[in-house]
């Protein structure tokens, strides 16, 4: 609407001014918001709304003006997002009122009067009333306002003041020197800001504006360009970058605009975190649907990633195209060396000799990388632009290239392989070079566990890897010794860049990308046997892992199968560090010492019958009687004779001796010796290599024991990891527990320790419900109430795993007294727990049980097994499991 049409309707109005501008405002937001909804762009919609509040503000200046007899010379400068023209809806307005050095009673009283309508309105407004002097002074002093002023723009009143506060700012601000320190200091602004918001493109719940790939990347390279060249410009037409690139930034910024005009519509407000609940809410307006491929909410994602993506590499490449187009690179001093007849050596940075170096010869863009490494040098960006060139053209004789793959596997052979496999990452090199990497490219998991995309999980297993020489020999000596001896780390390397490929195509992911594998390596040139390898890694990459956190590891069958499906002991070592590196580089939070112990001892129990050379178990009567011997020697100095072994090795299970260590099952001999015939013992033991804590808890055995412990656990903020349920023959229960606290600590704070203690002791003596501190400890959190990513419920029973007990297999969302409603419900089933597994994936709780009926036999009943998987399922989702059980 134009603002001659306002001025008159205000002018006509008999109503006060105030519901007639708001009224006017919400109308013409209504028609954006419809056209935003109807396919105008991001862009189209920022220019819409810059020019409603242009022409609000000019019709209210003037009626203002008009109505209290004010002809003082001012002018009305917009600043910041508005001063772009680049105004999303109902984003922060930054506004100036410049005056020619004295504040009149006309301009004050015009100012209130404006502010006060302004206000009502609802709209953000920031608002300053400054001189020409004033505003170069201040922004001298402040990096904010200095900034404010490269985007002003002139929108009403006096043109020559304002021209006049423009040629200063240029004259005053931006000398030689000025400029430099104000790019430096906005650089150094956005490393901040990138580390503030998450520092990362590819966080679950991205800022659009502020975070890494966001608008404000491209604000800060279009800072400085006109800090440094003084001109208004649009990034687009500088000649910094390709028409193809131009094309790719225009598309960025219009998705990311749109998004975040889409997040304010919304919200009625600025807003501008896409949490997860707008993430689903939005792939529905953009049309994404589930697939079996992937769910709408993470192809939108991905969409979103990788214009983000885009958004942060073009404005990295505009500034830094822009800031050395003029100066010679110059880490430090020194003679051009020639590397070959393409390369050469200046001033420690690479350069192509030509500029068709890489249009002449196409292998010369991966030699560049390969030397980048080996002589530890930058490539300059004329190489650069060459190789992104290069990227629009590459094709299958490329891919397919003997050289190429010579030089590529030289760089996995190398020095800094995370390093360069980033670079060529952020050039897009590895996308065309391996296309079933880009398929991987932004791709997200829609949940609280997997962090990062998946390309970006993947080069972080790589640097996971690579530290294994450096920063983690001390802690992880065993892999690192492991890693060092390999022969051929590009096979590893190779199995960890294709371990999550399959991703890019629904379930299965493993399966799918093993299937992929052979027709990567025959590009690659790599032997039959080593395509073999690595293809027999991807497959089975999540074996390990799952084996050491879902099964029992005492289970001599189960270890034996395990040593038969990976089958030497080339195929385990691989695995284990693939395994290490790829949990590690989930996130920051997820490795344990806990899991890491699990995976070292399910390697070494591998390892053992591997170099063993016999898919046999020891015979268990001489590996008992080793067992008891060790025992026996180990109590004798506590005056505990021979006798009293024995009498506790009839009293258990042979399953018990061989889970346990000597050293442990002495110290389980001296709690059942100190236990004598009370109501009840705990003992506690902190084991500092796995980082948990230990708790035995002794007792008379009494039907739903293990669900009252989990209980008390629970109302006590404590987190099971694992536990052993053993009963004596003598109606005595062991049961031993490795916990740590809500922080993944040890516990270690006696009082807690000691109201653990108190609470089990009446819990069990039966002076307070459990069912009671459980409620009181599921206070309900406002952050219970922010919208998460859904965790799908299954309940699986496996009575193939183990020859002893059934398998219940159990994942759901995690929460409190989560496990003390699965084990009250499987005691009330008549169900008993022999072992406990308990794992969490970000909002996921993986918890598996081995049980047994009151028979002490496995659950062969159809029947009984359909109960158990219904009456678990209706506790954790209140409905039937149908097709998820």
């Amino acid at each position: 609407m134009p603002h001659n049409v306002i001025l008159e309707t205000l002018r006509k109005s008999n109503a006060p001014i105030t519901p007639v501008v708001k009224e006017t405002l919400s109308a013409a937001e209504a028609l954006l918001r419809s056209r935003h909804l109807s396919g105008a762009s991001g862009r189209e919609i920022c220019t819409s709304y810059t020019e409603l509040i242009d022409n609000l503000l000019k019709a209210l200046f003037l009626f203002k003006s008009e109505e209290l007899g004010c002809d003082d010379a001012v002018a009305l400068v917009a600043l910041g997002g508005y001063g772009r023209g680049e105004l999303n809806v109902r984003s922060d307005i930054d506004l100036m009122l410049l005056h020619k050095g004295r504040i009149t009673k006309g301009i004050e009283e015009l100012t209130q009067q404006l502010l006060y309508i302004l206000w009502d309105t609802g709209l953000d407004l920031g608002f300053s009333i400054r001189s020409v002097a004033e505003s170069i002074q201040l922004a001298k002093d402040d990096l904010k306002t200095m900034t404010a002023l490269l985007d002003l723009r002139f929108i009403f009143g006096d043109r020559a003041l304002y021209d006049s506060l423009h040629k200063n700012i240029r004259k005053n601000l931006f000398s030689t020197s000025g400029t430099q320190t104000f790019i430096n200091d906005k650089l150094e602004e956005t490393r901040q800001r990138h580390a503030r918001f998450g520092g990362s493109v590819y966080i679950l719940e991205p800022n659009v504006k502020e975070g890494e790939g966001g608008l404000r990347d491209l604000h800060t390279a279009m800072w400085a360009l006109k800090a440094k060249d003084g001109k208004t410009f649009e990034p687009f037409s500088l000649g910094l970058i390709s028409a193809s690139g131009r094309k790719a930034l225009e598309a960025s910024l219009d998705f990311l605009l749109w998004v975040r005009n889409e997040l304010h519509f919304f919200a009625g407000r600025k807003a501008d975190q896409l949490t997860f609940d707008n993430q689903e809410r939005i792939a529905g307006l953009l049309g994404f649907q589930n697939t079996e491929k992937s769910l709408a909410v993470e192809a939108f994602m991905q969409r979103y990633y990788r214009h983000a993506s885009n958004l942060n590499y073009y404005s990295n490449l505009i500034t830094s195209r822009a800031l050395h187009r003029d100066t010679k690179k110059s880490l430090w001093p020194g003679k051009k060396v020639r590397v070959d007849k393409n390369f050469h050596i200046t001033d420690g940075v690479l350069s192509a000799r030509s500029r068709s170096t890489v249009k002449d010869d196409p292998v010369a863009a991966m030699k560049a990388f390969e030397y980048s490494q080996a002589f530890e040098v930058e490539i300059d960006q004329a190489t650069k632009d060459q190789i992104l060139e290069h990227m629009e053209s590459v094709d299958e004789s490329f891919r397919n290239s003997r050289d190429a793959s010579d030089s590529f596997f030289k760089i996995l052979r190398g020095k800094s392989v995370y390093k360069t496999l980033a670079e060529m990452g952020r050039l897009r090199f590895l996308d065309s070079y391996i296309p079933e990497f880009e398929e991987i490219s932004c791709k997200v998991q829609h949940d609280m566990y997997h962090v990062y995309t998946v390309d970006a999980h993947t080069l972080f297993a790589v640097r996971e890897i690579e530290r294994l020489r450096g920063v983690y020999k001390a802690d992880f000596s065993l892999l690192s010794n492991l890693f060092e001896e390999m022969p051929n780390p590009e096979i590893l390397y190779l199995s960890v860049l294709f371990h999550d490929i399959g991703k890019a195509h629904g379930k299965g992911h493993a399966e799918k990308g093993a299937a992929m594998v052979p027709q990567i390596c025959r590009r690659l040139h790599l032997a039959e046997d080593d395509t073999n390898l690595v293809r027999f890694v991807v497959k089975h990459h999540l074996l390990l892992a799952n084996t050491a956190q879902y099964r029992d590891l005492h289970d001599d069958k189960l270890i034996i199968e395990f040593a038969k499906t990976v089958g030497d002991i080339e195929r385990l070592n691989l695995l284990y560090l693939l395994t290490f590196a790829d949990v590690r580089a989930v996130g920051p939070d997820v490795w344990s010492q806990w899991k890491g112990a699990l995976f070292q001892e399910l390697y070494f129990k591998a390892l053992t019958v591997l170099e063993r050379g016999t898919f046999e178990a020891e015979e268990a009567g001489v590996k008992l009687k080793r067992i008891k011997d060790r025992v026996t020697a180990l109590l004798k100095p506590d005056g505990v004779d021979g006798h009293t072994v024995d009498d506790y090795f009839d009293l258990l299970p042979m399953r018990y001796f061989f889970s346990n260590s000597p050293d442990h099952i002495a110290g389980h001999i001296k709690v059942l010796r100190d236990f004598g015939n009370g109501p009840y013992i705990m003992k506690v033991r902190q084991d500092t290599f796995r980082e948990y804590t230990e708790i035995i808890i002794c007792t008379h055995d009494l039907h739903g024991l293990f669900s009252m412990i989990t209980g008390v656990m629970a109302a006590n903020g404590v987190n099971i990891l694992g536990a052993q349920i053993n009963t004596l023959k003598n109606g005595v229960a062991l049961d031993i527990l490795q916990v740590n606290s809500s922080t993944g600590e040890h516990i270690t704070e006696e009082a807690k320790l000691k109201k653990i203690e108190t609470d089990l002791a009446e819990v069990i003596a039966g002076k307070v419900m459990v069912d009671t501190l459980v409620k009181k400890r599921k206070q309900p959190s406002i952050l219970d109430a922010r919208a998460r990513p859904g965790v799908r419920t299954t309940v699986q029973i496996d009575n193939e795993v183990s020859d002893a007990y059934t398998v219940l297999d159990i994942h759901t969302h995690n929460r409190i007294g989560l496990l003390y409603d699965i084990t009250s419900t499987l005691s009330s089933l008549g169900l008993y727990i022999y072992i406990a597994k308990i794992s969490t994936k970000g909002d996921e709780a993986a918890d598996i049980f081995y049980v047994k009926d009151i028979f002490g036999q496995k659950i062969f009943y159809k029947e009984k097994l359909n109960e158990a998987a219904d009456a678990i399922y209706n506790i954790l989702a209140g409905q039937k499991p149908g097709k998820d059980k």
